[in-house]
């Protein structure tokens, strides 16, 4: 099972650096370290690869994060994004580049990959109503855009962009929580 992960592995990342379509199967199954009959064995075709890495990736960012009810959820949020960004670039959203991709070729892929920024909304919603709850929905819009903001940022600053938006969102909530 572990050449399965080693292609997910490796197609995760000339993914996110080459692209989805400039990346052959063939240049996957060398950084894999395995042969095309195997590749196929276990992804019958490059959309099912791509949902395989798209699950795999997702699966590990929310289990990185803090439950939405705990205390540290946002400045964990942020933090999570920074480690991300330190370890697998500063390219932008792979999500965003898988629907930037597939956009009129497949609206599966496409809905999976809108479907993690429903979930992550979801996340910030849940974790400022928690940490701030006479908000009215306010403070989860500006953390979901210092968020987003600090994906792209993060493409000229590097990832010094998602500590710079931790700073802001931790005045913002504090402001939240102030009021009465």
């Amino acid at each position: 099972m572990r050449k399965r992960e080693d292609i997910i592995d490796a197609a995760e990342r000339l993914f996110y650096s080459n692209g989805f379509h400039a990346t052959s199967t063939d240049r996957i199954c060398s950084e894999a370290g395995v042969s095309t009959r195997t590749f196929y064995r276990y992804f019958p075709s490059r959309e099912a690869l791509t949902e395989a890495v798209m699950d795999a990736r997702k699966r590990r960012f929310f289990a990185a994060l803090y439950p939405a009810a705990q205390p540290d959820a946002i400045p964990q949020l942020f933090a999570v994004l920074a480690s991300w960004m330190q370890d697998y670039g500063t390219g932008g959203c792979f999500f965003l580049k898988v629907w930037g991709e597939y956009a009129e070729q497949d609206p599966r892929l496409c809905a999976l990959a809108l479907d993690f920024r429903y979930q992550l909304r979801e996340y910030i919603t849940a974790a400022t109503a928690q940490a701030c709850p006479q908000d009215n929905g306010a403070t989860a819009d500006a953390v979901w855009m210092l968020f987003e903001g600090a994906i792209t940022s993060a493409l000229i600053v590097g990832p010094v962009a998602a500590r710079q938006a931790a700073a802001a969102a931790a005045v913002l909530m504090s402001a939240s929580q102030a009021r009465p």
